[in-house]
This record gives structure tokens, C-alpha cells and sequence, in this order.
């Protein structure tokens, strides 16, 4: 028995040992396994980082300044002996929103040596999706702080305690804080280029504001034209000008929001002072001929020669073919003109300084045309018409008494001296209504869109209003030349822009508020020519909010040329210092006198004492303007008044424009030299299958 049970102890004993070599052998096995996992996941990280230095040191050089894709490294290239980069590429594209998309692609190869000695390699690709940074990133962005857009600019508009902003908040210029509140940035990311001027804030507590800030280009280059080129829709305001017969018109566009789509009407409408029904300007080719039996078709001529001593013509008799200078028969419209008429015979060429006035003595007829005599009032030529210059045939019409405010002050702050033009900063008008019969050149009409659509409004003023469901933005150009409808030789122009006739907001915001939902799928830009105007509609608080208060607005606005501004030159205040123009010096007009018999209209004025106060401006989303447009006017300054004229502002920025997207082809913020600053949208590695040397 005892030997019997030696061997079962040494046969336990045995098997105990091989067990336990067979735990400690799995053990070193999953411990070695483990090794190496943990050494091919650092090898794995150290290869993605290679490949986001070859995108960090290679591709962001050069990435702002591409327009066709560039492979940049191709060879591998050893980075602090931890491996190297290679195969470096960018590329770009425009999506659907035409923004420009950059796009750097790179590998990172890192190579070891495993447990047996040989050598594996590990690669990994990096992918980065960068945008350039869009003046719809920007809360607030002014090229100048200099006030513009109206009439009655003081020297500089200040920020001031009930101002608050949040988001990128940005100027060309020197920002300037008041002297009596200092705003509240406590959300905002500052930056100005010609410094802050803080005024009555603690420039200790504005430390992280940037006053040595790089310039950012402004007006956008080549931004509106890329936009009018992608456009959806375009509706034309110029049709009726510079035709060969007919005074020169406008056209008025008004787009409203709706649920699908926009409605859209279009109508005629001239600015005054407007000039008594005549015979329409005519357009023909001039003759050097003297005679009316040499009278070549299609053209005008004077009896006698322009003399180049004087600088006179010393004629008597003005002989008109019955076609103009298109073929058009205008026997009609010679028949309009009587004797006593004053006329009006200039060059088509602004530029050039060709004009003869002169009244119809008498008039005579046959069937190719017409012979005037005429006596001389006034001529001013630098040189004589040359043979088939365009010449253009006027009646000199007096002004239409029968239309209200039809006086050249009302509608115009500068002065009426036959060469100063309309500005930018200065009277501007909206309230040009359709005729009794309705918008004569198109009538309200429903267009289905939501998605990315760009609406071009070519050489004409816009207003808009309502619910916006879907992607839009809305382009004007900068201004459009007319010749005047009572002096067809003088020329003016009206700036191309965009007024904000009531609210603007998107369908699925806040309707008191206006407040936007994050993640809304709608966007609306509003990229003017000129400037962004608040008009003085009742449903925008005007006459002192007696029929309406507020205004909301959801968009990005960008006023190229101009500003955002209240339409304050139209208002009710009693002083008619404030609420009219000055007749002495149409220069010196604070307002277009307009207002008080406005909203509604009324034969007799109405005002409302000191105070024009239209409530807030609710507005959510991005504002950029060339010069800083004025939300009220009140005291101190050339409106001497309190409580004043305009808006108190409630402003927000809409945080879907750099979360998500921007409106379509709204315009990219370029650097001085033209390059863009980019800002990332997308990173993430790519999946290759790219191990080699032994099997893993």
C-alpha cells in the first residue's frame, strides 16, 4: 500500500507541474500578444499623425491659394526620424450652396520591427475638408466705421451701453465705444484694424480683443458676379431705358416669401421731378448734310454747319427723318410736337458735352419727315456731331404740377446743378406704388423653389418681405443711370437696393422674437449692390409705431457699397428741420418731407412731436456693410431730437452659418492678397488597407 501510494503522489505532482507550465506558457503568450497589439496600435497612431503633419506642414500653404487640384509631395519625406508622409494632395470643388469646398488628402508610414526582427510598415491616410471663412461667419463686419447710406451724416457712430453683440465681430476700421456706455461683448470675438477707441469702457476688461487685426478685403472680389452667373432666376429692371423712342423708366421688383417659393411683381415707375406728357425722346444718326432733300434716312441734321471758329451752330432749321434710328415709324410722334414747344437736341454719349436748345417757331411736314424752325436758347458743344453719331431728338418738358411732391428736393439730397448725382449716402425711395390697374409689368406671380436658388435682380431696386422656407439669396447690382424724365440731357442714377418692406423670417422661427431654431434647414442672404434699408412702412413701425411696432429679419446681409440702415429721412417729426428738405441747399436735406403724409396716405400732414421710435430691430443672423449705417438719429448731432427716429436693436447671431451652412454663393472673406482664410469643416481618417511586411 505505501508503494501504491508514493506513485499516486508523484503522478499528481507531474500532472500539477505540466498544468501549471501550461498556465505560465499561455500566460507569457497573451502577455507577448498583448505587447504586441499595444506596440502595432502606437505604430498605427504614430502613422496617422505623420499623415497630419504632410497635411499641416505641406498642404495648408498652399491649400487658400488652389483652383485645380495639385498633388503636393509624392516621395516620402522623414519627419523627426518618427517615419515619414508622402503622397500630399489637394483639390477643391464648389457644393451645392456654392461654397467653395478645399479639400488635402496625405499618408503617414511608420516602420518597426516585430518580435521575429522583421521589419513591418504601417501606413495611414488623413483627410481634412476645409471652407474659406464667409462674411456670413461674421456677426458684425464693417469695412469703416464712418456712418453712410443717408442723408445728415455726423463725424462717427459709436457702440454704446445698449448695444450687445456675440459671434465674430469685426472692422476694417477703428471701432469706437461711447463716451456715456460701454457695450457688452462678452460673447464676441473683437477685431479691429486701426485699433478700438474705448471711449467710457475699462480697456483692461477688453484684453482678448484683437486692435491690430489683418485687414479682411471688402468689397468681396468677384463675389456678386459669381453668384449673378449661377443665378436661378433673373428679373430685369432696365427694359425700359435707353430705348431709341420713349423717356427713360424703372422697374420696380417686390418679392415676397411663402411657403414652396416666392411670390414676385414687377412695375413702371420714374422718380421726379417728372415732366409734363410730350412727345418721347427720339434716337437717330446725325447728317452733315444741310439740306432736307439730302436728308439721309434715319438721321437729324441742322441747316447749317458747325462752326469751328464759334463753336456755334447758326441755324434756323432742324430737319427730322420719319424713322428713327432703329426704323421705328415716328411720324406719330413728330406730330406731337407744336409750335412754342422747347427742344432739345443732344449727344446719346454722356461724356460728351454736345447739346443745342432751342424753341419751334414753326413746323412743317411731308411724308419722309419734318422741317422745324427753330430760334436758339442755349448751346454748349466741345465739338460738333460727326456723321452718324447717335443724336437724340427731347421734348424740354416743364414739371407736372398734377403729381404730389413731383419737386426735385423731395426726392433728391444733392444738388440740382445738371451733373451731381444721387449717392450712396443720401435720399433713397421705396414707396413707388403700382398703378391703380395693378404691377403693369408683371403681376404678382408664384414661383416653386426652396433649394438653393439665387434670385438676380438685374439693374433695379428690390423689396422684400415674409416667411422664407428654403435656401435663397437674393443679388442687386450697384446702380443704374437714367436720364431724367423732365431734362432728357441730364443724367442721374439710383442705387440697386434691397428694402426691407416688413418681416423676414424664417417659417419655423419664433414669430415674436424672431428667434431661429438651430439646425433649420432655411438660409436667406441678402447680397445688395448698394445698401440694405428698414423702410418706413407701417407694418415697420412708422409714425411712431401707431399701426405697427418692429421689424424682424432672419438673414446674412451684406451691403457692398452701402450700409444697413433705418430709412430715418422719411419720418414725422414736427420740426420740419428734421421731417423736410432744405429748398435753399438740397445738399443740406435731413428728410424728404414725405413722411408725415405717409402711413397711411393723407392729404394733410400729421406728426408725431420728437419722437419716431418704430420699436425694435429683431434681427438673428450676420451683418456686413461698407459703411456703419445708422439705427436711429436722435441727439446729439444734426438731429437735435429725443427721443429721435428709429430702431432700438436687439441683435443675435445665427450660429447655422458656421455649424452648418451658409446661404447660397454668399460671398467668402478674402485676405489683402487676395488668399482666402480657411476654416475647417470636416477631418477623419480614410480606411486603406495599406500593412506590409509580415502578416498581422
Amino acid at each position: 500500500m505505501k508503494h501504491s501510494s508514493r506513485g499516486t503522489v508523484t503522478l499528481t505532482a507531474v500532472i500539477f507541474i505540466f498544468v501549471s507550465l501550461l498556465l505560465t506558457v499561455s500566460y507569457l503568450k497573451y502577455a507577448m500578444s498583448a505587447a504586441v497589439m499595444q506596440k502595432y496600435r502606437f505604430e498605427e497612431s504614430k502613422a496617422l499623425f505623420l499623415a497630419e503633419t504632410g497635411i499641416n506642414v505641406e498642404a495648408l500653404p498652399v491649400l487658400p491659394k488652389i483652383t485645380d487640384p495639385v498633388q503636393v509631395i509624392n516621395e516620402g519625406v522623414l519627419f523627426s526620424n518618427m517615419g515619414t508622409y508622402s503622397d500630399v494632395y489637394c483639390s477643391t470643388f464648389t457644393d451645392n450652396m456654392g461654397q467653395n469646398i478645399f479639400m488635402a488628402r496625405g499618408k503617414g508610414t511608420s516602420t518597426f520591427k516585430n518580435t521575429l526582427g522583421k521589419p513591418v510598415s504601417i501606413t495611414r491616410e488623413a483627410n481634412l475638408q476645409m471652407i474659406p471663412e464667409s462674411f456670413a461667419h461674421f456677426m458684425y463686419f464693417t469695412e469703416s466705421e464712418e456712418p453712410g447710406g443717408g442723408p445728415g451724416l455726423g463725424s462717427y457712430v459709436s457702440f454704446g451701453g445698449s448695444d450687445i453683440l456675440e459671434g465674430k465681430v469685426h472692422t476694417n476700421g477703428q471701432m469706437q465705444m461711447s463716451n456715456w456706455g460701454c457695450p457688452d461683448f462678452t460673447n464676441a470675438q473683437v477685431s479691429a484694424v486701426q485699433g478700438i477707441a474705448y471711449g467710457n469702457c475699462d480697456s483692461d476688461s477688453w484684453i482678448s480683443a484683437n486692435d491690430e487685426a489683418e485687414r479682411i478685403g471688402f468689397p468681396p472680389d468677384n463675389a456678386r458676379q459669381r453668384a449673378i452667373e449661377n443665378a436661378t432666376y433673373v428679373f430685369t429692371a432696365d427694359d425700359l431705358l435707353f430705348r431709341s423712342s420713349g423717356k427713360d423708366t424703372l422697374i420696380m421688383t417686390e418679392i415676397e416669401f411663402v411657403d414652396n417659393g416666392f411670390m414676385l411683381s414687377q412695375w413702371s415707375y420714374q422718380i421726379p421731378p417728372i415732366g409734363v406728357e410730350g412727345p418721347p425722346p427720339t434716337t437717330f444718326r446725325w447728317d452733315l448734310d444741310t439740306s432736307p432733300n439730302l436728308l439721309t434716312d434715319r438721321r437729324i441734321a441742322f441747316d447749317a454747319p458747325w462752326d469751328t471758329t464759334s463753336g456755334f451752330y447758326w441755324t434756323d432749321s432742324l430737319f427730322i427723318d420719319n424713322e428713327d434710328m432703329d426704323g421705328n415709324d415716328i411720324t406719330n410722334v413728330l406730330d406731337e410736337y407744336e409750335v412754342g414747344d422747347t427742344i432739345s437736341v443732344f449727344a446719346s454719349d454722356p461724356d460728351s458735352n454736345k447739346n443745342w436748345l432751342g424753341e419751334i417757331i414753326s413746323i412743317s411736314t411731308s411724308v419722309s419727315g419734318a422741317i422745324f424752325q427753330v430760334a436758339g436758347i442755349f448751346q454748349s458743344f466741345d465739338n460738333g456731331f460727326v456723321d452718324a453719331e447717335e443724336v437724340i431728338l427731347s421734348f424740354f418738358a416743364s414739371p407736372d404740377n398734377s403729381i404730389p411732391f413731383n419737386r426735385f428736393a423731395y426726392y433728391h439730397s444733392h444738388q440740382d446743378n445738371g451733373w451731381s448725382l444721387c449717392d450712396t449716402s443720401g435720399f433713397h425711395h421705396f414707396d413707388f406704388e403700382p398703378l391703380p390697374g395693378g404691377a403693369d409689368i408683371m403681376s404678382p406671380t408664384m414661383f416653386y423653389s426652396g433649394d438653393q436658388t439665387v434670385i438676380y435682380i438685374r439693374n433695379g431696386q428690390v423689396r422684400v418681405k415674409g416667411s422664407v422656407d428654403g435656401q435663397y439669396t437674393i443679388v442687386t447690382d450697384k446702380d443704374t443711370y437714367y436720364r431724367r424724365s423732365d431734362d432728357f440731357t441730364v443724367w442721374d442714377r439710383v442705387w440697386n437696393n434691397i428694402w426691407i418692406v416688413d418681416d423676414l423670417i424664417y417659417t419655423d422661427s419664433n414669430t415674436l422674437t424672431g428667434e431661429v431654431i438651430y439646425g433649420t434647414p432655411n438660409r436667406l442672404g441678402l447680397f445688395s449692390g448698394s445698401n440694405i434699408i428698414l423702410a418706413n412702412t407701417e407694418a415697420n413701425g412708422a409714425r411712431n409705431s401707431s399701426n405697427g411696432i418692429d421689424l424682424i429679419v432672419n438673414a446674412a446681409m451684406l451691403a457692398s457699397e452701402g450700409s444697413v440702415v433705418a430709412q430715418y429721412w422719411q419720418n414725422t417729426i414736427s420740426n420740419a428741420a428734421y421731417s423736410g428738405p432744405n429748398f435753399g441747399n438740397n445738399g443740406a436735406s435731413l428728410a424728404d418731407g414725405r413722411g408725415p403724409r405717409r402711413n397711411p396716405t393723407s392729404s394733410f400732414p400729421s406728426y408725431t412731436g420728437n419722437s419716431d421710435i418704430r420699436g425694435y430691430f429683431r434681427f438673428w443672423g450676420s451683418m456686413s456693410q461698407n459703411k456703419r449705417g445708422y439705427m436711429k438719429r436722435n441727439a446729439p448731432g444734426p438731429y437735435n431730437i429725443s427721443p429721435g427716429i428709429g430702431y432700438d436693436k436687439d441683435y443675435h447671431y445665427d450660429y447655422n452659418f458656421t455649424d452648418f451652412s451658409i446661404p447660397p454663393y454668399f460671398p467668402p472673406a478674402s485676405r489683402e492678397d487676395g488668399s482666402m482664410a480657411l476654416v475647417m469643416k470636416a477631418y477623419g481618417e480614410v480606411p486603406i488597407n495599406s500593412n506590409k511586411g509580415t502578416k498581422q
